[in-house]
């Protein structure tokens, strides 16, 4: 049996430029409620796990709840849509002319295998003080 749970209230405060994404919070304290800001802060999955505790179904594929008049769903895509948008950029350039700053910014540029290929142990090449398996996994989508 389906039930069909009427609009919620749903409030935003956003703190202007100073915040990245606006945080949602309750206007009251009914679980619904609290599953749209749930959704809106977290995420759709948070918002479904924390209605599976409370008994309620929430199905990714139909129409379960509302929020303010719009779909729970759709809440939670606008959120994580906002939080794409917001990443830092970072950039990542060469300070000097050394072997292994080039040697770094190459493994960031073409990957690990051309750099293994010219030093053999990956595991002594260090980039920024760590080593350079772990300065690739967090610079490698950085404009070079």
């Amino acid at each position: 049996m389906k039930k069909q749970l009427v609009m919620l209230s749903l409030a935003c405060i956003s703190f202007g430029s100073l915040a990245s994404n606006p945080q949602y919070f309750s206007a009251d304290n009914r679980i619904e409620s609290k599953l749209c800001s749930l959704s809106a802060n977290e995420g759709f999955t948070a918002a479904r796990k924390e209605a599976t505790k409370h008994g309620i179904a929430m199905s990714r594929f139909s129409k379960s709840i509302e929020c303010n008049g719009v779909d729970i769903r759709d809440i939670a895509k606008k959120a994580e849509l906002q939080k794409a948008t917001s990443k830092v950029s970072v950039e990542v350039f060469a300070k000097n002319e050394q072997k292994e700053t080039q040697l770094c910014i190459a493994a960031l540029k073409q990957g690990l295998t051309p750099v293994r290929e010219k030093i053999g142990n990956l595991n002594t090449l260090k980039c920024n003080g760590e080593a350079v398996t772990e300065f690739v996994k967090r610079y490698q989508n950085a404009a070079i």
